[in-house]
C-alpha cells in the first residue's frame, strides 16, 4: 500500500509541526512555503521579538543594578549588536527546523501555492516555473498578516509595522505606537530600553484588553514609571509629515494633543491570511478565517486548516497543537481539539503571564477566594533585582478548585506552565500548598500565593493579610 500523500501549505509553527507529525505516522509529506521556513513567528514575529526583548531586559537590569550601573553611559548604543544576535538566533532556529524536516523526509518546496481543487495544488516558483501536485489530503496553514487602519497606511519609512521595527537601523528619538495589545507593549519595552521616547495610543479603555485588570494596572504603572506615555480611550485623528518624522493629532479624554514622532509603529493586531482560491476547493471562509470543526476539517473533508488563518486565538503554541490534531486525523487517528486552558505570555519588563478566569469572570460564575503574593517578598526575585509585581490566584470558595492564575513579575512565563499543569490535572489549592518547593526559587512565590487564599502565607506580615 502506498503511503498517504499530504500537502501542507505554510511552513510556520503549525505547518511544520503538522508536517513532522504526519511524517512520523508514515505519510509522504510535501511542505510548501513561499518565504522562509518557520513563517512569521520564527522569522518576523515571536522569536526575533523575544530575542530583542531578552537583550532589552538585560539592559534594563544593568541600568538598575547597583553593581553594574556605572558600565552604562549615554553613548552606549547596543542596537547593532542586538540586531546581529537576533539574526543569529533566528538563523539557528530556522536551520534546526529545516534539519528536523529533512530528517523526517519531508519534501520542502519554496513556492507560491494555491488551491486547484480538493486534491490539487498549483505552485508558482520564483523562476516563473509552474507545477501542479496532487495529494490525498491538504492542510492549510497560511498564517496571518498585520492589520492596518484606514487613516494610517504603513510606508516602511516613517510609518512602520512590526516587520520593519525588527530591522530598524537607528534608534528613533521619539516613537508613537498605535495599539496597546501585546505587540504594542512588547515593542514599547524594547524601544524604551534603547532610549526612545515612547507613546502608546490605544483606542480602548486600557492596554492589553481582556487581561486580568490588576495585572494591567500594575504593568501600566511600571511602564509609565519607566517613561512610557500611555494614552487610552484615544485615537490618532490626523498625521502630517515633517522633515524628520510626523506630527500627530491625538484625540484623548483630556482633549486634543499634538505628538511628534520620528517613527510611528502600527500595532493593531493581526488578521487571517485568506489569499488562496478557496472556492475552487469548496472551502468556506469568513472575515474571521477559514471555517473548521474540532477535528480541524474544513467544509471540504480532504482539506484541513490550522493556525492564525482559522482565527480565534492567534498564538504559535495553539497553532502547533492544531497541527498535531490535523495531521493525526489525516492519518486516521481520531483526535479533536480539546478545550484546554491556554496560557498567555507577554514578554514585557516585567513579564506577564495568565491562564484561566479573571477575577471579574470568576465572580460572575461563583463564590471565590483570592490569594496574592508580591515578588518583593521572594528571595530569588530580590537576588535577581526584579522585585516588581505579584502573583494572583483565584480559587473556588466551595471546592478549592484553581480557576485562574495571573502573574506579573520575575519568571512569570515559566511559572505559568506550573499553573497550567495544576489546572489541567485538577490539583486543588491545598494539595499544591503541601508540596515542597526548592529554595530559593520563584515557585516558592506561587506556593505562597496559594497559601494566602486562606490567609496562611508564611512570608507575608500578618497586617497585610485579608
Amino acid at each position: 500500500m502506498n503511503p498517504k500523500r499530504v500537502i501542507i501549505i505554510g511552513g510556520g509553527p503549525g505547518g511544520y509541526v503538522a508536517a513532522i507529525r504526519a511524517a512520523q505516522l508514515g505519510a509522504k509529506v510535501t511542505l510548501i512555503e513561499k518565504d522562509k521556513i518557520g513563517g512569521t513567528c520564527l522569522n518576523r514575529g515571536c522569536i526575533p521579538t523575544k530575542a530583542l526583548l531578552s537583550d532589552a531586559r538585560m539592559l534594563c537590569s544593568l541600568r538598575r543594578s547597583t553593581v553594574f550601573q556605572s558600565l552604562i553611559n549615554e553613548r552606549f548604543n547596543p542596537l547593532e549588536s542586538m540586531m546581529e544576535r537576533k539574526e543569529k538566533v533566528v538563523q539557528e532556529l530556522v536551520k534546526g527546523v529545516e534539519m528536523l524536516l529533512e530528517s523526517h523526509r519531508v519534501t520542502v518546496k519554496q513556492a507560491q501555492a494555491d488551491l486547484l481543487g480538493p486534491n490539487q495544488v498549483a505552485l508558482l516558483h520564483s523562476d516563473g516555473k509552474k507545477e501542479i501536485i496532487e495529494a490525498d489530503a491538504i492542510i492549510l496553514a497560511p498564517g496571518s498578516k498585520s492589520k492596518t487602519l484606514s487613516n494610517i497606511t504603513p510606508d516602511g519609512g516613517k510609518i512602520i509595522t512590526s516587520d520593519e521595527a525588527l530591522e530598524i537601523k537607528k534608534i528613533p528619538r521619539e516613537m508613537v505606537i498605535v495599539g496597546g495589545g501585546y505587540i504594542g507593549v512588547e515593542f514599547a519595552t524594547i524601544f524604551n530600553a534603547l532610549g526612545s521616547k515612547v507613546t502608546i495610543v490605544e483606542i480602548l479603555d486600557n492596554i492589553l484588553p481582556g487581561l486580568e485588570n490588576e495585572l494591567v494596572r500594575n504593568l501600566r504603572r511600571f511602564l509609565e514609571r519607566d517613561g512610557i506615555k500611555i494614552l487610552t480611550k484615544s485615537k490618532v485623528e490626523d498625521l502630517r509629515p515633517m522633515e524628520e518624522g510626523l506630527r500627530l493629532t491625538v484625540n484623548t479624554p483630556q482633549g486634543v494633543q499634538e505628538v511628534t514622532a520620528q517613527k510611528l509603529l502600527l500595532a493593531v493586531g493581526r488578521s487571517p491570511n485568506l489569499d488562496l482560491d478557496f472556492p475552487k476547493a469548496g472551502v468556506e471562509i469568513s472575515s474571521a478565517g477559514i471555517r473548521v470543526n474540532r477535528r480541524m476539517e474544513t467544509t471540504t473533508p480532504p482539506i484541513y486548516a490550522i493556525g492564525d488563518a482559522i482565527g480565534g486565538t492567534i498564538l504559535a503554541h495553539v497553532a502547533m497543537e492544531e497541527g498535531v490534531v490535523a495531521a493525526e486525523n489525516v492519518m486516521g487517528i481520531d483526535h479533536e481539539m480539546e478545550g484546554h486552558l491556554i496560557p498567555l505570555c507577554i514578554f514585557t519588563y516585567p513579564e506577564i503571564a495568565s491562564i484561566g478566569l479573571t477575577e471579574k469572570e470568576a465572580r460572575g460564575k461563583r463564590a471565590i477566594k483570592i490569594g496574592r503574593f508580591p515578588f518583593r517578598s521572594n528571595p530569588t526575585a530580590l537576588i535577581s533585582g526584579e522585585t516588581d509585581g505579584l502573583i494572583k490566584v483565584i480559587v473556588g470558595r466551595e471546592d478549592d478548585q484553581i480557576l485562574g492564575v495571573h502573574i506579573i513579575g520575575h519568571d512569570a512565563c515559566t511559572l505559568i506552565s506550573i499553573a497550567s499543569n495544576l489546572m489541567e490535572q485538577n490539583v486543588k489549592t491545598r494539595e499544591f500548598s503541601r508540596l515542597i518547593q526548592a529554595h530559593p526559587t520563584t515557585p516558592e512565590a506561587l506556593k505562597e500565593a496559594f497559601l494566602d487564599v486562606d490567609g496562611l502565607a508564611i512570608h507575608l506580615p500578618k497586617p497585610l493579610r485579608k
